[in-house]
């Protein structure tokens, strides 16, 4: 079973409690435990210039 099998919410692994979400990852609200997994992605700029089909 996967963590998000139950849904998009993260389980603390230490005490089972919902993790709230918090910049960048994910917090136990009961014990603090931190899950920071989210890795920011650099999004190239958008293309200008000819389409595919020449518009």
């Amino acid at each position: 079973m996967d963590e998000l099998d139950d849904g998009a919410q993260l389980r603390c692994p230490a005490d089972g409690i919902l993790m709230r979400d918090i910049d960048g990852g994910w917090e136990c609200p009961e014990c603090g435990h931190v899950i920071a997994p989210v890795v920011k992605i650099v999004m190239p700029p958008a293309f200008r210039g000819p389409t595919v089909h020449g518009g």
